[in-house]
C-alpha cells in the first residue's frame, strides 16, 4: 500500500491534444470522461497531467512523524496529505494550495532527503493543479 496523487488534466487540454472528442468533467476530481464518440475510451495516462508517488505507508509515516518536528501535528500537510499513508478518493482544492506551500517552505530546511523529495514532489503537484484549473486527488 502506498500514497500517489495525481491532477487530471482539464477538458481543454484534452479538447487540444484530441480535438474529435469531446468531455465532460466530474467537478469534484476535475476526471474528464470521453462523451464522444460514444464508446471511446482514453488510456489512463492520456488523462493524467502529473503524477506522484508520495511513499508507502511506512515512508508516509516517516514523513507525517519528521515533519510534525518542523510543523506541529495540526499542519495542512498533516490534515490534507500525511494522515494516512494509503488514503485515495480525496482531494485538496486550490484554497489550501498557498497554506501547503508556506509550509513546503519551512520543511525545506530539512537535512533529510526524503523530505525535501516529498516537498519537491508536492511543489510539481500545485503547480499542476494550478495550470489545469484542477484539484489534486489521491488514488
Amino acid at each position: 500500500m502506498s500514497l500517489t496523487a495525481i491532477v487530471f488534466k482539464s477538458s481543454l487540454a484534452l479538447e487540444k491534444g484530441f480535438p474529435r472528442y469531446r468531455f465532460e468533467r466530474e467537478p469534484i476530481s476535475g476526471e474528464c470522461a470521453v462523451v464522444y464518440p460514444d464508446g471511446a475510451k482514453l488510456p489512463w495516462e492520456a488523462v493524467i497531467a502529473s503524477e506522484q508517488w508520495l511513499g508507502n505507508i511506512a515512508g508516509i509515516d516517516h514523513l507525517r512523524s519528521t515533519i510534525a518536528g518542523y510543523l506541529g501535528k495540526s499542519s495542512a500537510l498533516q490534515r490534507l496529505v500525511l494522515y494516512s499513508g494509503s488514503h485515495c478518493g480525496d482531494v485538496i482544492e486550490d484554497v489550501s494550495f498557498s497554506e501547503l506551500e508556506k509550509e513546503l517552505a519551512f520543511i525545506d530546511a530539512s537535512p533529510d532527503e526524503y523530505v525535501k523529495e516529498f516537498a519537491g514532489h508536492m511543489r510539481s503537484l500545485i503547480g499542476m493543479a494550478r495550470q489545469e484549473g484542477n484539484p489534486i486527488v489521491f488514488v
